[in-house]
């Protein structure tokens, strides 16, 4: 009965979430991990969040299964407590619960704003462009030949101030042509406008990182809106 009535409740928050932002979709149901696929043991559900256990030794990511979305306004809450985890948009399915492609870095207050691209190679000849894109207060442009140029938009620290380690946090995601911005409590973090012939994605899955060895990290309330390209 417990169960029964927390999944009608969450419907209910869900239509009415619904209204407020229209042309959103809710991706995760509040009960289970229905539509995402996970390493087992790695990932559970807890009181409507979706929790990374700290279990798993080795990285892995939590894929969601229903699309690879190319433009988008991805929405949801998340909170980080111990070690190092990231949001994944417009990325790629390596198998065996791994992805490459853009993240959004989820960890303590002094990292956060920066754009990385996971699981690129050392050996990369793009890795230098591409590994560690931004900061807080930046925004890169990648041009077609893989060259980055950063422009410092606001000051690191000031804008990593809005963001609250062990508390719950909101993030944008915007995805619009060959750029992707992340805001954070209302903040505009960092933006990358992604030119590069070779390495630029212009769809791709989502997902959630679990770097191991004790990564604790939640989100929930994660709702999508699928755009027009401009």
């Amino acid at each position: 009965m417990k169960k029964i009535l927390f999944v009608a409740f969450f419907i209910l928050v869900s239509a009415l979430s619904a209204d407020d932002e229209p042309g959103f979709i809710p991706l995760f149901n509040g009960v289970d991990l229905d539509g995402w696929d996970s390493k087992p043991g790695a990932w559970e559900v807890r009181d409507g969040e979706i929790w990374c256990t700290g279990a798993s030794e080795e990285r892995n990511w939590i894929i969601w299964r229903g699309g690879e979305p190319s433009d988008f306004v991805l929405r949801l809450e998340f909170r980080w407590d111990e070690g190092n985890s990231g949001v994944q948009v417009r990325s790629d399915d390596l198998g065996e619960w791994q992805v490459f492609g853009y993240q959004v870095e989820v960890a303590r207050q002094k990292v956060m704003g920066l754009w990385h691209h996971s699981l690129i190679e050392k050996e990369h000849p793009k890795r230098e462009a591409r590994f560690l894109m931004t900061t807080a207060g930046e925004r890169a442009i990648i041009a077609e030949d893989g060259t980055r140029e950063n422009t410092k938009l606001e000051e690191t620290a000031k804008i990593q101030s809005h963001y609250n380690e062990n508390e719950w946090n909101t993030m944008e995601i915007i995805a619009t042509g060959d750029m992707v911005i992340q805001k954070i409590n209302g903040v505009h973090f960092a933006t990358v406008i992604d030119q590069d012939s070779e390495m630029s994605r212009a769809q791709g899955l989502i997902a959630f990182q679990d770097h191991g060895k004790g990564c604790i990290v939640a989100f929930r309330n994660i709702r999508l809106k699928e755009t027009a390209s401009k």
